[in-house]
């Protein structure tokens, strides 16, 4: 048994090696690094874990509209059914009450929105801002002096973009933390 434990020790470690080893040297060497951060965002299971919260948000949203929206309708039926037996000053203070509080509401479901749109519109920003010490890392690792987004290059070796490395090292810290929530979560039930 132990043996095997150093077997499979060993051979991690050469697997780890091989992965440095099989870096093209111009990556390791050049001290300029290249990076898609748009297929980092469209690839991370990061980024996706973002996006799916934030749908989830938007739909709780929508749920909500739709159920104010169910009761307003509702009570428009009421006012509609109580003008036949209510005065035309009551049905009038009724009206104006009711337009009132349409407004209101409609003043602050469009506040909501506001809000829900520039979340969306901060999701990249904030996906980036969560992994800058990914791009530290990476940049120690290769002792490089700077990463270029990949779009404002004219023309690079493939070997330069560190797209690939970046997305798993990202989504192995998101799925590590996820894991030890999950544990952290059932020692708390």
């Amino acid at each position: 048994m132990a043996k095997f434990k150093f077997i499979l020790a060993v051979l991690i470690n050469l697997s780890c090696l091989w992965m440095v080893l099989a870096l093209p040297v111009s990556a390791q060497s050049s001290g300029i690094l290249v990076v898609d951060l748009e297929r980092a965002y469209d690839s991370s299971k990061f980024a996706q874990a973002m996006r799916d919260a934030f749908s989830l948000q938007n739909q709780l949203l929508n749920e909500e509209n739709s159920n104010i929206l169910n009761a307003l309708k509702g009570e428009e039926l009421q006012l509609t059914e109580d003008r036949a037996t209510l005065s035309p000053e009551l049905f009038a203070i009724a009206a104006e009450a009711f337009d009132v509080k349409v407004q209101g509401i409609r003043k602050s479901r469009l506040q909501k929105l506001r809000l829900v749109e520039d979340q969306f519109n901060r999701l990249k920003i904030n996906f980036f801002q969560k992994i800058n010490p990914f791009f530290d890392e990476v940049m120690l690792e290769f002792n490089a002096a700077a990463i270029l987004e990949k779009k404002s290059i004219v023309r690079s070796i493939d070997a330069l973009d560190i797209t690939d490395l970046l997305v798993q090292r990202v989504d192995q810290a998101f799925l590590a933390n996820e894991a030890n929530a999950k544990i952290s979560a059932k020692e708390n039930d």
